[in-house]
C-alpha cells in the first residue's frame, strides 16, 4: 500500500472528521441550551430509543465487506449490492417495530413524534455507513469524508436556523430526515458513475454467517456503550435524562480521536496481520501510545475543569451535570486505551472471541443498570459505564496478551502519566480563568513535558518544527 494514499485518507479523513465534530458540537451545544434539561431529555430519549433498534439492521455485513474488499477488491460491487439490499429490508421492518413498540415503552407524544422522524433519518443513514464502509474498503476514505462533512454541514444549518426562529424540538428532527434524503440522492448518484452493483442472494447467506461476529460485536459494543441512555429513558423522567446526556454527549464527541486513526489503519491492519506478525504487532504498539497520550490527559483536564467548562458552554442551565461528567470524564481515557487492543483480535481473525468480551461486558451494563439507577439514577448509569469499560480494557489486554502476543504497552505510559498530573495540577490552580485559557496553558504543559522526556514524541515534535519552518 503506497505511503501517499494512507497520508491522502488521513489528512482528508481528519480534516472532515475534525471539522464535522466542530460544528456538531457548536451545533449540539446550541441545541442543549436552547432545550433546556427537560425537552433536550425527551430529545435525547428518542435518539436512544431510535438508535437502539436501527443497530440491528447490518448484522455485521458492511465490516465483513471491509475484510474481503481490503483483501481483493474484486468481491466488492457484489458485496455492497447484497449487503445495501438486506439493510433496505432489514430497516423497513425495525421502523415499522420501532413505531408499535414506542407505545408501550411510555413515551409521551413530544417523544414518540421524534421517533418517528429520527426512524426514517437513521434508516437513511444506515445505508449511508455501508457506501462509507465501501469507500474504507476501496481506500477512499477522503469520498467518506466529503458526504459526512456535508451532512453535518446540512445538519449543522438547518438546526441553526430552527433555533434562530424558535423553532419545537421535533423540527431539530426534521432537519436530520431532510438532510440525511439529500445526502442518499449525493450517493446514489456517486455510485452509478463508479461501480455496477451486483446481487446473488445464494452468498448472502454466506455472507451474514462470517459477518455475524462484526455484528454482534458491533451490538454488543452499543449495549455497553449507550444502553444506559437507553434504559434512563425508561426509568426516570426526561430532565434527568437530559441531565446525564448533557453531560455523556462531550465525551462522546471526544471519540472521534481514536475514530480517526482506526478507520485509517483498519485496512492496514487487515493486511498486515498476513504479511507480517511484527509489523502488526508495531504498529499496534505505536496506534497505542498515541491514543494514550490522548486519552488519559483528555481525561484529567475534563476532570479538573468540569465545573467552569459547563458552565461557560450551557450558559449555567445545566449544573446537575457537573459532578456526572466528572465521573465520565474517565470514560474517554479507557475508551482510548481498549481501542487498539480490540482492533489486535478483529484484524487477526478473532471476532468472535472480541464478540464474547463485548457481550460479557454489556450483560455486565444491563446489570449493574438494573441495579444502581433505580438506586442512584444517573449516577449509578455513570458508574455503570466507567466499570464497563474497565472491564472491556482488561479483558482485551489479557486475550492479547495470552493469545496473540506480548504488546510492549505498559512501559510507555509512565511519561504520560506523568506529564497528565502535572498538567491537572496546572489546570487547577488555573481554574478561575477562562476554561479555554486554562485548558491551553495547561495543555501547552503537557506537551512540553512530554517532548522532553519521551523520545518518540521528540521525533514527532521535530518532524512538526521542521515542516513549520519548511512552510515558513
Amino acid at each position: 500500500m503506497e505511503l501517499r494514499l494512507v497520508l491522502k485518507n488521513a489528512a482528508a479523513l481528519s480534516a472532515a472528521s475534525v471539522l464535522s465534530k466542530a460544528i456538531a458540537a457548536v451545533v449540539g451545544i446550541a441545541v442543549t441550551r436552547y432545550l433546556g434539561p427537560e425537552i433536550f431529555g425527551e430529545y435525547s430519549s428518542a435518539l436512544a430509543f431510535v438508535s437502539t433498534f436501527i443497530l440491528f439492521a447490518d448484522f455485521g455485513l458492511s465490516n465483513y465487506m471491509v475484510q474481503e474488499g481490503s483483501r481483493d477488491e474484486k468481491v466488492l460491487p457484489l458485496y455492497l449490492g447484497n449487503t445495501l439490499l438486506f439493510k433496505a429490508f432489514t430497516t423497513l421492518a425495525i421502523y415499522a417495530l420501532m413505531l408499535v413498540l414506542m407505545y408501550p415503552a411510555g413515551y409521551n407524544q413530544s417523544i414518540r413524534s421524534m421517533v418517528i422522524v429520527l426512524g426514517l433519518a437513521s434508516g437513511l443513514n444506515a445505508l449511508h455507513a455501508t457506501v462509507y464502509n465501501y469507500f474504507q474498503a476501496k481506500q477512499q476514505m477522503y469520498f467518506a469524508a466529503i458526504y459526512q462533512f456535508l451532512s453535518t454541514f446540512l445538519i449543522g444549518g438547518l438546526t441553526i436556523l430552527v433555533v434562530v426562529n424558535q423553532g419545537s424540538v421535533v423540527m431539530i428532527t426534521l432537519a436530520q430526515l431532510v438532510t440525511a434524503t439529500l445526502i442518499s440522492f449525493f450517493l446514489y448518484a456517486h455510485l452509478r458513475r463508479h461501480i455496477r452493483l451486483e446481487f446473488d442472494l445464494s452468498r448472502l447467506m454466506e455472507m451474514l454467517k462470517q459477518g455475524l461476529p462484526y455484528g454482534i460485536a458491533v451490538i454488543f459494543l452499543y449495549i455497553y456503550f449507550q444502553i444506559d441512555m437507553f434504559m434512563l429513558s425508561l426509568m426516570l423522567p426526561p430532565i434527568e435524562v437530559g441531565i446525564y446526556s448533557a453531560a455523556y454527549r462531550l465525551i462522546a464527541v471526544l471519540l472521534f480521536i481514536p475514530g480517526i486513526l482506526t478507520s485509517v489503519l483498519y485496512p492496514i491492519l487487515f493486511q498486515l496481520s498476513v504479511e507480517s506478525k511484527e509489523k502488526h504487532r508495531g504498529t499496534i504498539e505505536k496506534i497505542y501510545k498515541v491514543l494514550s497520550a490522548v486519552g488519559i490527559p483528555g481525561s484529567v483536564l475534563i476532570f479538573v475543569l468540569a465545573d467552569p467548562l459547563l458552565t461557560w458552554l450551557y450558559n449555567g442551565r445545566f449544573p446537575a451535570s457537573i459532578p456526572i461528567l466528572m465521573l465520565l470524564s474517565w470514560f474517554f481515557a479507557l475508551e482510548c486505551l481498549s481501542f487498539s487492543l480490540g482492533d489486535v483480535l478483529t484484524t487477526t481473525d478473532r471476532q468472535w472471541t472480541r464478540a464474547k468480551i463485548q457481550g460479557s461486558a454489556a450483560l455486565l451494563n444491563i446489570g449493574i443498570n438494573l441495579y444502581a439507577i433505580p438506586r442512584y439514577g444517573i449516577y449509578g448509569a455513570s458508574v455503570a459505564t466507567l466499570i464497563t469499560e474497565l472491564y472491556v480494557y482488561i479483558a482485551f489486554y489479557w486475550i492479547v496478551r495470552r493469545h496473540v502476543y506480548k504488546l510492549k504497552i505498559l512501559r510507555q505510559l509512565p511519561v504520560i502519566v506523568l506529564a497528565s498530573l502535572a498538567m491537572g495540577f496546572t489546570a487547577y490552580l488555573l481554574r478561575d480563568l477562562h476554561p479555554l485559557a486554562s485548558a491551553s496553558l495547561a495543555g501547552s504543559l503537557y506537551l512540553i513535558i512530554l517532548i522532553v522526556l519521551d523520545k518518540d514524541f521528540q521525533r514527532i515534535g521535530g518532524y512538526i518544527l521542521r515542516r513549520n519552518r519548511g512552510t515558513g
